[in-house]
């Protein structure tokens, strides 16, 4: 390894952090801006009377808002209503799936604007979309099941604004070793070599390598996505290389950070209710992996 060709990755990643992270550090002060004042909040609370023309339950109506909010504050409530028989496995399951939507929308604010569209453009654009797609449809899945009961639940609590600060440190030192390492691979034709080495396959091997990484760190991941498309990978590529690490790294996600929390509420039915979940996204996923193969 030549220092020129460490100094040249150096390069590359400086230009690439210089051109993206002022558009990171602007949508994370917005978003945590939007926080302080409470407008996230009263987007929640506003869904409740629209929620309610649909005929979902009152229990439903407020575990969806509150999901808006915290994750953990809906799912700590749909487990105390359950434990005191308020409302049974079905529904939970049904609650568990309307929430979907809401639950990957506390991450548009903190991961998809502030993040990924900055990082990835258009691509990023797309897989936001997919992301999006497959939570509104569990979502639809969980509203028609959740028509057929009625019951209430306690209200929501507020969210606590992310540091800027912290936020701007943590990503750019994702953001720039993973670029660093990426850049020095190219460079060195490790790709290249991936390339003949796995042709056989029906994707491209940047898009294995986006899977790869993501099965580690999902920005890492996203950054690694920025670098091939900086060197002339098509988009759809991008976004279906990180599509498939959701699709790899989905059980040992479920495992780590899902499955924890799921059983610690609800005991050994935890475990049914991750599972039922991850058996769609999978599906879900992979039916976008195939679509937009076809492109």
């Amino acid at each position: 390894m030549t220092f020129s060709l460490v100094t040249h990755a150096a390069t590359l990643t400086a230009i690439f952090l210089i051109r993206t992270l002022p558009v990171v550090i602007v949508a994370i002060y917005a978003v945590s801006y939007s926080i302080k004042k409470g407008y996230i909040g009263k987007l929640a609370h506003s869904l409740q009377p629209a929620l309610r023309k649909f005929g979902v339950s009152e229990f439903a109506v407020i575990s969806f808002a509150t999901c808006f909010i915290s994750p953990t504050a809906s799912y700590s409530m749909l487990s105390q209503a359950w434990r005191e028989k308020k409302i049974d496995d079905r529904e939970v399951i049904a609650v568990s799936f309307l929430n979907s939507f809401p639950s990957v929308f506390s991450h548009l604010y903190t991961f998809f604007i502030p993040f990924v569209i900055p990082v990835l453009g258009f691509a990023g654009v797309v897989y936001t979309g997919t992301r999006f797609a497959v939570a509104i449809i569990k979502s639809l899945i969980g509203l028609f099941l959740s028509r057929r009961w009625n019951h209430s639940a306690p209200s929501y609590r507020e969210l606590k604004p992310a540091s800027v600060s912290q936020n701007v440190v943590r990503i750019a030192g994702v953001m720039g070793v993973t670029y660093f390492v990426v850049s020095l691979l190219s460079l060195l034709g490790v790709f290249d070599f991936m390339s003949e080495a796995l042709k056989f396959l029906p994707f491209k091997a940047e898009a294995l390598t986006i899977a790869i990484v993501e099965f580690f760190n999902v920005r890492s991941a996203v950054v690694t996505a920025a670098g091939f498309l900086d060197a002339g990978l098509e988009w759809k590529w991008a976004v279906v290389g990180l599509i498939l690490g959701n699709v790899i790294s989905l059980s040992t996600r479920s495992v780590k950070h899902s499955l924890p929390m799921h059983l610690s509420l609800f005991g050994q039915f935890g475990v049914k209710i991750v599972l039922l979940n991850s058996v769609v996204t999978l599906l879900l996923d992979i039916a976008f992996v195939v679509l937009l193969m076809v492109i």
